[in-house]
């Protein structure tokens, strides 16, 4: 995005459409994030919402392996090939809006429900367990203390509850349903599977 345009989250042109800088790609941004860790105020770097497209173009180029890719996840968008790939190369995945969104369908998903009401949970602590299960860190948006108490709460998902998740996950994504509810309208290709 150009910095020096007219908004400061979403530039356009004349025309209407973004107003991009293509002289930058992401690759120099990150050797210049690159140089951060010899100043000593910080011990490890990452990205968000990098795709393999976007990794594979990263990595070659990267004197350093992004620590973590922070990525929307959940059952609803598993972004499995991402989540695979970016485990094989050693970055951690740490899951933003783990329960959907607001008000989505996913609190409401009839495997999350019947997992909750079998371990007498929440729906939500089902979906932040999910993460858990699947080595994730999980970043859950809150504003109310109990809420935010109840994030905390984690329980150990059993192998069938799993299977449930991962069809639910895999009927989706057959039918071309799969649900990103956070894509800002950048104007560019990021390279996920979904919108491309």
């Amino acid at each position: 995005m150009n910095p020096n345009g007219n908004h400061d989250r979403f530039p356009t042109k004349p025309d209407g459409s973004r107003d991009i800088i293509h002289s930058h790609s992401h690759v120099d941004t990150w050797k210049s994030v690159e140089k951060l860790l010899d100043t000593g105020k910080v011990r490890s770097i990452g990205v968000c919402n990098y795709s393999v497209k976007y990794l594979d173009e990263l990595l070659p180029q990267a004197k350093v392996v992004p620590a973590v890719n922070q990525i929307e996840n959940h059952p609803s968008l598993p972004q499995q090939e991402i989540v695979d790939y970016c485990r094989a190369k050693g970055i951690h995945i740490m899951a933003y809006s783990p329960l959907g969104s607001t008000g989505g369908p996913l609190l409401t998903a009839a495997p999350v429900v019947k997992i909750a009401e079998k371990r007498g949970v929440s729906a939500g602590t089902v979906l932040l367990s999910y993460h858990v299960a699947r080595g994730s860190t999980v970043i859950a948006k809150s504003v109310t203390e109990s809420r935010i108490k109840s994030n905390l709460e984690i329980v150990k998902l059993d192998e069938e509850d799993l299977k449930e998740l991962r069809a639910y996950s895999d009927d989706l994504t057959a039918k071309k349903e799969l649900k990103r509810y956070v894509y800002p309208p950048f104007g560019i290709d990021f390279g996920f599977p979904d919108k491309s």
